[in-house]
Parts: structure tokens; sequence; C-alpha cells
């Protein structure tokens, strides 16, 4: 004659179902970790090639501004404005400027 103990096939019942719980809460919080992730590198480029935009209009920028102050470029500005170069210039010295006070 066979024994039926429903009892100890309910412990490994709970046992089963806890350990599948858990694993079902790891799984969903490793897909979330992964698409945080993911997110996060697909900012980072975003923001990448926006550094790099910027960077290149910083060098044309500052190939204008050059250009702008090449000295070959400064004698047309005087000639445009009718400036005149000083022969002897005073220029400031800090004694000059003690005495000012």
């Amino acid at each position: 004659m066979t024994i039926i103990e429903p009892t100890k096939n309910r412990y490994y019942t709970n046992e089963f179902l806890y350990i599948a719980v858990l694993i079902l809460m790891l799984a969903i919080f490793n897909i979330r970790f992964y698409n945080s992730n993911v997110s996060l590198k697909y900012k980072i480029s975003l923001q990448e090639k926006v550094v790099q935009k910027l960077e290149v209009t910083n060098a044309d920028l500052r190939n204008q501004l050059y250009q702008i102050l090449d000295s070959r470029n400064l004698s047309s500005i005087v000639d445009k404005q009718n400036l005149v170069s000083d022969k002897n210039p005073d220029y400031m010295t800090h004694n000059m400027l003690s005495s000012l006070n």
C-alpha cells in the first residue's frame, strides 16, 4: 500500500515558485539595465557628434580670426580707415602712471 503525502510535494512547489519568481525578477532587472546602457551609449554618441561639429565650427572661426589678424591684411585695414603710423610713439611707463595719481 502506498501512502501519499501532499504536504511534502507542496514544499518543493513553493521552493520552485520562489526560485522562478527570483529568476524572473533578475531577468527583468537585467533587461532594464541593458536597455538603459544602450540608451546611454546612444546619447553619448549623439553628444560626441555635436562636439565634433562644434570643434569644426571652432576651427573655422579661428581660421577666420587668423586671416583677419594677418599682418598682410592689417595694412589694407590701415588704408581703409585712413590711419597714419606714428614715427616717434610715446609709450606710457610705470613712472608716468604713478605720477598721474
